[in-house]
C-alpha cells in the first residue's frame, strides 16, 4: 500500500457514498492504464483505502491504438483478480471503455460488447471534434436494452458551449460520468469548470476514477483530504452504487 495512506489518515473512507468506481484502467498491460498486476494492485488498495468496494473495470477498447476484446482481456483480468482476491475483497468486474467509431458501431451490431452487469456501457468520443453518429449509436444501444454512459464530458471542451447537446443526449438515454480529478483541476480549469456546470445542470449521473497510475491516485487523495470539495461533492445524488 502507498505510504501516503495510513490509518490514521483523514482519507479513508472518503469515497464510502460512492462505493463503486465505474471507471479504471486496472487490466495490466492491456492500454495505457496498470503496466503489472503489481501496479494494480498497488492502485486498487489505494482505491479500497478511499471506501470503494466495488470496481467496474474499463480498458480502452478503440481500433487505432487498442485492439481489445473480450479474448484479449479475459486472461490479464481473471489473473489480476485471483491475485487480488489473496489481499482484498473489493469486487471487480471486466468491461470496456469504447471509442465511437465505425468499429465500434460493428461491435454493437454484432452483439460483441463487454457490457456492466447492470448492462451500461461506458462510451467515449474524441477530445477534439463531435463524432455527429453519436446520437444514432446512442439510440442503437438503448434499442438493443443499454444503458450507454458517456465518459468525461467535461474534457470535451469543444462542447463546452453546448450543453443543449449533452441535453439531449441524455433525453435519448445516455447517462454521463465525470472524472472526479477532473473536479480537482487536474485537467486544466477549463475541464474543471464544465465539469461542475454539467454537474450543476443536472447532466452528470456517476462520477469515476479512470485510475492509470499513481500520479491519478495521489491527486485523488488530495482531494480526499480537503473538506470543501467532498462536502460539495456529498451535495449532489450519485448513482454509482446502482451498478
Amino acid at each position: 500500500m502507498f505510504s501516503f495512506f495510513s490509518k490514521k489518515n483523514p482519507t479513508e473512507n472518503a469515497f464510502a457514498f460512492l462505493g463503486t468506481d465505474m471507471h479504471a484502467h486496472l487490466v495490466p498491460g492491456v492500454d495505457d492504464g496498470s503496466d503489472s498486476i503489481e501496479t494494480s494492485l498497488k492502485l486498487i488498495a489505494g482505491l479500497e483505502h478511499l471506501g470503494f468496494k466495488k470496481l467496474i473495470i474499463t480498458p480502452h477498447i478503440y481500433e487505432t491504438f487498442y485492439k481489445n476484446s473480450e479474448k484479449t482481456l479475459r486472461k490479464p483480468f481473471d489473473e489480476m483478480s485471483s491475485a487480488l482476491a489473496t489481499q482484498s475483497k473489493v469486487e471487480t468486474f471486466l468491461s470496456a471503455e469504447y471509442f465511437v467509431d465505425e468499429a465500434f458501431e460493428k461491435l454493437v451490431a454484432n452483439a460483441a460488447l463487454i457490457p456492466f452487469p447492470s448492462k451500461h456501457i461506458l462510451v467515449e468520443i474524441s477530445f477534439v471534434g463531435y463524432n455527429p453518429r453519436l446520437e444514432q449509436i446512442v439510440f442503437d444501444l438503448v434499442t438493443l436494452g443499454y444503458t450507454p454512459i458517456l465518459a468525461h464530458p467535461e474534457r470535451y471542451l469543444y462542447l463546452s458551449k453546448s450543453l443543449k447537446t449533452f441535453q439531449k443526449l441524455k433525453d435519448m438515454g445516455c447517462e454521463m460520468q465525470c472524472n472526479i480529478n477532473s473536479l480537482g483541476g487536474y485537467y486544466g480549469k477549463a475541464s474543471e469548470e464544465m465539469g461542475w456546470g454539467l454537474i450543476a445542470a443536472g447532466l452528470v449521473n456517476y462520477l469515476g476514477t479512470d485510475m492509470h497510475h499513481t500520479k491519478h491516485l495521489e491527486f485523488l487523495s488530495n482531494m480526499a483530504s480537503q473538506k470543501k470539495i467532498m462536502d460539495k461533492l456529498k451535495r449532489f445524488y450519485w448513482k454509482n452504487s446502482q451498478l
